[in-house]
């Protein structure tokens, strides 16, 4: 299977994860079609590619607009969702309206026009809970600790039941924590943007103690792409992520390191962190590693790739990018 020239839809395309795709789509001459409610994505993630894309301006949650959009497409990649776990334990009736309606909308739509498309879904290490042991499988226990968490199992829980009774063409991907250009909240951008306004005092959520696996933006994009076009990945969930853990507090002290300011800035760790947040979170990658692929990008090099992304897009506080 080839992109180019295909006719492929990304759903929550103004996203950070889906903008990042898109962009690298748009490379592979493939032709787009952008679908957000602009919610949390902006247009300025598709400043480059806007004019030589087609930008429609609808939710998930709206059944005939998911219908409209996803006909003739050959690939969609499912990236639109509320992707916060503070936000889904505030309004947890809202996440699952995004997160698994709007899941349900896009297979409905496909299966009542017959489609033959493959559906790409972005789903989560939410899914899983505090392991014994790590890292994790995709054979791991499945028990989420948040609304979020709940609401992507139900949308993975869909796709495969749509694929074994009806035959949809589908694939699963559990992304553990990305990060990269174009990311605009969490704890990489948080950090940095905490530092920018005060090098001498930093305060970090949580105890500092911490397991992430973070995997450059680049890298899930390419699992993505490399699985769309392996039918003997159809069907299936994967995990992705890099297979190495960090702590909060060592990825703080690399930030520092990075920024030449490790014995000027003084850090605090609150040592409360949200409901819902799982304490240690590592991807066992075996899967994906059979499929050909190994993240290559070191954290150091992404963390001072992400800060000179950072940089240019915050010069003297204005976001440019």
């Amino acid at each position: 299977m080839s992109f180019n020239d295909s006719n492929v839809l990304v759903t929550g395309g103004a996203g950070f994860t889906g903008a990042n795709l898109a962009r690298i789509l748009f490379e592979k001459r493939t032709k787009i079609t952008i679908f957000d409610n602009f919610s949390s994505g902006s247009m300025l993630n598709l400043r480059e590619i806007k004019n030589y894309v087609t930008i429609v301006k609808s939710d998930v949650r709206d059944f005939e607009a998911v219908k409209k959009v996803v006909a003739d497409q050959d690939f969609v990649f499912h990236m639109a969702a509320n992707a916060s776990v503070p936000d889904s334990i505030e309004n947890p009736s809202y996440d699952f309206k995004v997160n698994a309606v709007g899941t349900l909308n896009v297979l409905k739509a496909l299966l009542d026009l017959d489609s033959d498309a493959l559906l790409v879904f972005a789903s989560s290490a939410g899914v899983y809970s505090e392991q014994d042991s790590a890292p994790i499988s995709e054979k791991s226990p499945l028990k989420p600790l948040s609304p979020y968490g709940a609401s992507k199992l139900t949308g993975e829980i869909l796709y495969q039941t749509f694929s074994n009774v009806y035959g949809l063409r589908t694939l699963r991907l559990r992304y553990f924590n990305v990060y990269g250009p174009l990311q605009r909240k969490y704890i990489m951008f948080d950090l940095v943007n905490k530092l920018r306004k005060r090098q001498d005092i930093l305060e970090v959520l949580g105890t500092g103690n911490q397991i992430r696996d973070f995997i450059y933006i680049s890298y899930a994009i390419d699992a993505a792409l490399l699985l769309a076009k392996t039918p003997s990945a159809f069907g299936e969930v994967f995990n992705v992520g890099t297979g190495i853990g960090i702590t909060i507090r060592e990825l703080v002290n690399l930030f520092l390191l990075i920024l030449g300011i490790q014995h000027k800035a003084k850090v605090f760790y609150t040592n409360e962190s949200w409901k819902g947040d799982v304490q240690k979170l590592i991807a066992d990658i075996t899967k994906m590693k059979g499929h050909g692929f190994q993240p290559e990008i070191e954290l150091e090099t992404g963390l001072t790739r992400f800060i000179d992304w950072f940089n240019t897009s915050y010069s003297q506080g204005q976001r440019t990018v």
